[in-house]
This record gives C-alpha cells, structure tokens and sequence, in this order.
C-alpha cells in the first residue's frame, strides 16, 4: 500500500476473484438469522455482479449480517441454475428503505458450481 498525500492508496483490488456485473435471477430461503423477527420463507432478489467467492443482490428486503441463506442463482448467460449457501456479509438501502444491495459470501457450494462460477467470471474478465 502507498500514501498519497497522508491518504492510503491501495495499488490492488482487495477481492480475490473476478467480479461479473450482471443481472440474473435468484431465489432466496432464509436459513437461519438468528432472530426470529426477521424475514421467513423464500424472497426473490437480482444479481449485481457475481464471483466464484460470492455475490451482490438487490431485493426488497434487507436480510441482517450473518443470515445463512441458499440460494437458487440462474446464470442467464450459461444457461445454468446454481445452487449455493451463503452468509449475508453486507447490506445497505438504495431507495429510500424499499430496495437494498447486500454482499453474500458463499460457505457451501459444490465443485461443480464453483468451476462453472470460475469459468464464467474469467470468461468475462470485468473486474469491478
């Protein structure tokens, strides 16, 4: 990491893997959250950018960090339906407490899953 002018200046991406903006289809079943008030049952949600290591949704509904959730995700483009857990990391509104962004983290995922997720995001090659 350099400084410019007392500010650190990150001369690498911190994420690990290749991000794919796009918007893809997902469906949500809350797993566990850890507080029985939040939102139960299934909730559908679209990608923003997916990676081999996780993805960011936009949905109607902010699910608390540390919600286990699986998720169904169709990648459009490869004509494929991937099935995932994952531990929601992040969230934040978007417009005015109707729509949220949040950041899922993937904990299980087959090999299968994970190689097609490789394949797609080098396919690509966007790092956002």
């Amino acid at each position: 990491m350099r400084k410019k002018k007392g500010i650190p200046y990150l001369t690498r991406d911190r994420r690990k893997d290749y991000r794919v903006q796009e918007e893809d289809k997902v469906v949500l079943e809350v797993l566990s959250d850890g507080d029985t008030s939040g939102p139960k049952g299934t909730m559908n949600a679209l990608t923003k950018d997916i990676s081999p290591g996780g993805v960011r949704i936009m949905a109607n509904v902010a699910l608390p960090v540390g919600t286990l959730v699986k998720m169904e995700i169709g990648l459009s483009r490869q004509r494929k339906l991937l099935q995932v857990v994952g531990t929601v990391r992040w969230f934040r509104s978007v417009y005015e407490d109707a729509l949220y962004e949040m950041g899922i983290e993937f904990s299980h995922i087959s090999p299968e899953d994970k190689m097609t997720l490789l394949e797609h995001a080098y396919r690509n090659k966007k790092n956002i």
